[in-house]
């Protein structure tokens, strides 16, 4: 097995990233220490991505993590996100949203990222001026870009801000993070980023991203980082209750594709896990994946799937054969 983490260049950044990243999402019960700890053990096996945002502990990880880079500040590739404030307005603000990023750059202990993200440019909030509350503000669950509507995403005040910021030299890089990869990709038909990370869009039972968010960063030499790929721990623990006691929001496709991947993985001996993270990999147009850890055991449970490369050819096109174009369901999203 190969024991050097592979690295592949993001797009038009030139930057060399670790196929596999960390991030914060799930570390805070660590403390100060657990998360340092935990950092030197991912840069000891070839990590050097770490991706972060405002919003994740309400900006306790960004602090977490700030002060277990602090000396090693330049040995990695930081990226973190804006979004989420609790004044709605910022949102439509070039300056609120500037503020709200050096108040990250402050948490992090240093004076620029590499890459400056907008967490979910898919949603609405950052593309019209209409009266939004404080919910809908930080809601996870917010309203999305609607088709039947014109957006002028060049001149929003979103896309100001990362342009100063990268003028500023506060962020070496720009880039989006969204879930729908069809309307992530009418954005950036409409605006000039560096990357894009998407979420539940790539895995081995859903396909979007291959449809629809691909093709346009190929073309236009975006670079693109994958987020939960493991789908919130759906394609790493079989969710056994689910073959008789389906949720609601599980269509009878996506359940069928569901549980051929579990079988998948039980003929073959490969936890759910590693299958996953080794078939998405195969996919070159997607340079890193990142992954939240709460130890060090999760740590080297998926860098060691990762490193045992690509797929025998006839499994790999087993889950290839499952494959959906499917809309979110479980989060409310009933269209592509």
């Amino acid at each position: 097995m190969n024991t050097t983490l592979p690295r592949r260049v993001l797009g038009k950044t030139g930057l060399s990233v670790s196929v596999m990243g960390l991030g914060t999402c799930f570390m805070a019960q660590l403390g100060q220490d657990g998360v340092a700890a935990c950092v030197r053990h991912g840069m000891e096996r070839g990590v050097n991505y770490f991706d972060t945002a405002a919003d994740y502990g309400k900006g306790g990880d960004e602090i977490l993590l700030g002060q277990a880079l602090k000396a090693i500040r330049n040995e990695v590739i930081l990226a973190t996100k804006v979004g989420y404030t609790p004044d709605p307005r910022d949102h439509r603000s070039a300056d609120g949203i500037m503020r709200q990023f050096e108040d990250s750059l402050t948490r992090l202990q240093t004076d620029h990222v590499d890459i400056i993200q907008v967490h979910e440019a898919d949603f609405l909030k950052w593309w019209t001026d209409r009266p939004m509350t404080a919910e809908e503000g930080l809601d996870h669950m917010g309203a999305l870009i609607r088709d039947n509507e014109a957006y002028d995403f060049a001149d929003a005040p979103v896309v100001t801000f990362l342009r100063r910021a990268k003028e500023s030299g506060k962020a070496r890089f720009v880039g989006l993070t969204a879930k729908d990869a069809r309307r992530t990709a009418r954005i950036l038909e409409a605006i000039d980023v560096d990357t894009v990370m998407t979420a539940h869009q790539f895995n081995p039972i859903l396909r979007n991203a291959q449809k629809f968010l691909f093709p346009i960063t190929q073309q236009k030499g975006i670079g693109v980082v994958g987020g939960a790929v493991l789908m919130k721990g759906w394609l790493a623990v079989e969710q056994n209750t689910w073959r008789t006691q389906r949720p609601s929001w599980m269509d009878e496709p996506f359940h069928h594709a569901y549980f051929r991947f579990v079988e998948i993985s039980r003929e073959n001996g490969i936890p759910m896990a590693e299958l996953t993270i080794r078939w998405v990999l195969e996919e070159e147009r997607q340079a890193s994946l990142v992954f939240g850890f709460g130890s060090r055991e999760v740590i080297d449970q998926n860098l060691d799937a990762a490193l045992k490369g690509p797929l025998p050819p006839d499994l790999k096109q087993a889950v290839d054969a499952i494959g959906l174009i499917h809309p979110l369901l479980y989060q409310g999203r009933h269209s592509l």
